[in-house]
């Protein structure tokens, strides 16, 4: 009776150490340490079998660290413990703060045996009884007992590069932070896989997120927004019943696409093949006899139809279908599509347009676009365009750019908007009487062919050559008039 109580107080004071198959120890040098419920006497191979049969290693009777290796063999852990070579009395430490005996004074190592290479020919365990308080069990002698096995902590390298690790046996597991994957969290999403980015933007991934380079017509995160003749047009990248796309579209104080036109239908039906592809709501739907527009006006524009459509109103919507070129199509107004929303263009709230700039918005100035003076541009005119860009200067001409303009600045020898024409200089000056003029573009040469003449040298004076040219004896009776 006494034993049995004894046994009670045991299993509430270490719940599951006799019920458990698998029943965690503790942690240290990386390593976490269990016992596990061997099956069939307590040998050598058996402890061995055990651990490896739950994914684990090994501990050996001492650590295998440096001078405590007796008993220990090569493929049993290493680990350092400051306190003790000892697998059991390190673990008695830890567990109940016990430094004397073999671990046989902590309870929660009752009954637990570890690997011991050469002890006994009977390939025995090394074992220790809580109970009795006693270490040296030949394991052999003993059965279905517990085996002590050591998962090294696998989050102890920080494999996770961007996460957090859970450490399991064996292995162990990412939770990633937003924007990473990959089994370490260490491949970066590429949120621009899906293509978000409408009308011509090009994606830019980012950790996390993406941004869109939109092309300067359009605006809006996804590059959704564009205006033509005056008004704004906004398309939606996912779908929607009708009812649900109408009122998306209120809450951003505009409305579902109204098309009264042929040119407007192939403007939507460009700019939808160009984004999302996909078939989209247009603001009429059917009444009784009627067909209504978004202010409940009656239809009275052309609109191109399939040849089967309309059907008889009986309360349809209208989409421009994708799978028949965006012609006009009725559809029960709870499937759901893709929808365009509408608005006005109107003067900005408060103007962000730089240089000039004219500004409007549309959508309750969620979306702004600028009309650029002649010179600028930029989504808000801030580029001031260099029109010396394209070189437009001629033979070494220097270019100077101004607004909306250039000029250039022509090397000696040339002239004309460009600096494209070579300078006649024998038409435009004149040689002193009997001298001839002799043109070498960037200067020009007067001569006497006179053998008479060719006595004495050239006198020069500033009745010699044109203003800003300087003039050069060249031996007798001639000079050249060159820039200064």
């Amino acid at each position: 009776m006494w034993k049995f109580l004894l046994l009670i107080a045991a299993v509430i004071v270490w719940p599951g150490s006799a019920q458990d198959q698998q029943v965690y120890l503790t942690t240290f040098d990386n390593w976490f340490f269990w016992k596990i419920r061997a099956t069939g006497p307590m040998t050598n191979a058996n402890v061995k079998t055990t651990c490896e049969a739950a994914g684990m290693r090994y501990p050996c009777y001492r650590s295998g660290a440096d001078g405590c290796t007796s008993g220990w063999a090569s493929d049993c852990i290493t680990f350092h413990y400051d306190a003790s070579c000892y697998t059991l009395l390190a673990l008695s430490s830890e567990l109940c703060g016990h430094t004397g005996g073999y671990g046989e004074h902590c309870q929660p190592l009752d009954d637990t045996f570890v690997y011991i290479h050469n002890w006994l020919s009977d390939d025995s365990a090394f074992g220790v009884d809580y109970d009795t308080h006693t270490s040296h069990l030949e394991g052999a002698n003993y059965y279905n007992m517990y085996a002590v096995c050591a998962d090294i902590d696998d989050c102890a390298s920080s494999p996770c590069v961007h996460g957090i690790c859970t450490d399991g046996v064996g292995s162990y597991t990412c939770s990633c932070e937003n924007g990473w994957t990959g089994q370490d969290c260490d491949q970066d999403i590429d949120e621009c896989a899906s293509s978000p980015c409408l009308l011509g933007g090009t994606c830019l991934d980012h950790v996390d997120g993406y941004s869109c380079v939109c092309p300067k017509e359009t605006t809006g995160k996804n590059c959704e927004t564009v205006p033509f003749a005056g008004e704004c047009y906004q398309f939606s990248p996912t779908a929607a019943a009708h009812p649900d796309a109408a009122r998306a579209c209120r809450a951003q104080d505009g409305h579902l696409v109204d098309v009264t036109d042929q040119q407007q239908q192939t403007f939507l039906a460009d700019k939808i093949a160009a984004s999302t592809g996909a078939s989209s709501w247009l603001s009429m739907k059917t009444a009784p006899a009627v067909f209504l527009y978004s202010n409940g006006a009656h239809f009275s524009a052309p609109l191109q139809w399939l040849p089967s459509e309309p059907a008889d109103p009986c309360e349809l919507c209208v989409l421009l279908d994708s799978d028949n070129n965006f012609l006009a199509k009725t559809a029960p107004c709870t499937e759901q599509h893709n929808y365009v929303c509408q608005d006005a263009l109107k003067p900005c709230g408060q103007n962000i347009c730089q240089n000039g700039g004219i500004c409007t918005s549309c959508f309750n100035d969620s979306a702004a676009f600028c009309d650029c003076p002649a010179g600028f541009d930029g989504k808000t005119c801030e580029i001031d365009i260099d029109e010396c860009a394209s070189g437009p200067c001629q033979n070494g001409g220097s270019c100077h750019d101004d607004v909306n303009s250039y000029h250039c600045i022509c090397p000696i020898g040339y002239q004309g908007d460009h600096c494209e024409s070579d300078i006649d200089w024998c038409s435009n000056m004149q040689c002193p009487n009997g001298f001839i003029c002799q043109d070498f573009t960037f200067y020009f040469l007067c001569a006497h062919p006179s053998s008479v003449s060719r006595g004495l040298p050239y006198q020069c004076s500033s009745a010699s050559c044109p203003d800003g040219l300087n003039c050069t004896p060249e031996g007798v009776a001639a000079f050249s008039c060159r820039p200064k």
